[in-house]
């Protein structure tokens, strides 16, 4: 039996994947699977029990109890663990620096990587996975792989106007934004356990010049000339 048709999309932190893919799938009617929200609710939990993120035995705790009880739906993209909606803590730049500092270790890439795959082929047609490695190692034979990026100003600019669009002191959070951004972007291009790396297949999608609905507009018309979704 044939799987359900799968899009890998990478790239660096701020490029837009969450808000691009989730919004073509609610087009085409597929399932989006952010692979992000799994390493940043380990982080936030093993921060929220006072665990070490630089412990094998404490990440490993945390993650065996999320895979025996975390609650996704799909469709609101709303995660529960214990009972409990974390959904709304795991945007922030906290959880998104912790993120990046336990993808690092190959136990915990270890660990997600069934998750990760369970979670996107339970999709009933197709599903648009994104994060960083998904084409080159969760879903190697991906049916189509997008490099999807964006220059660091822009992203900048895009994640404050996603945190506060009305900051009075714009310049000053910009930079400091632009460095954390950056920061994050050297920590998952030089991490020993799947890095942050274009696949050698992957088309690049490059949305500088590109609002968010002109991108979903290439996005769709690259699934479509890939044969996955009817004209």
């Amino acid at each position: 039996m044939r799987r359900c048709k799968i899009v890998a999309v990478d790239g660096p932190a701020g490029s837009g994947k969450s808000s691009v893919c989730s919004k073509t799938c609610q087009r085409i009617g597929w399932t989006y699977v952010n692979t992000g929200f799994l390493y940043r609710s380990v982080a936030y939990i093993t921060r929220q029990r006072r665990q070490s993120l630089a412990s094998d035995r404490d990440l490993s705790e945390v993650i065996d109890a999320f895979c025996e009880d975390l609650h996704w739906d799909p469709e609101t993209q709303s995660v529960q663990f214990q009972n409990l909606d974390i959904s709304s803590h795991l945007n922030s730049d906290q959880a998104g620096q912790d993120a990046s500092l336990i993808a690092k270790n190959p136990l915990v890439r270890e660990k997600l990587l069934p998750l990760q795959r369970k979670l996107a082929l339970r999709a009933p047609v197709g599903a648009i996975v994104d994060g960083r490695d998904i084409g080159t190692v969760v879903f190697p034979d991906a049916d189509l792989k997008i490099f999807l990026t964006a220059s660091l100003d822009e992203r900048a600019r895009r994640r404050l106007q996603q945190l506060h669009t009305n900051a009075a002191n714009w310049d000053s959070e910009l930079a400091n934004i632009k460095q954390s951004i950056l920061l994050r972007d050297e920590q998952d291009a030089a991490r020993g356990a799947a890095p942050l790396k274009q696949a050698a297949d992957a088309i690049v999608l490059d949305t500088s010049g590109l609002d968010l609905a002109g991108t979903i507009d290439r996005l769709v018309e690259l699934i479509r000339e890939r044969g996955l979704i009817e004209s």
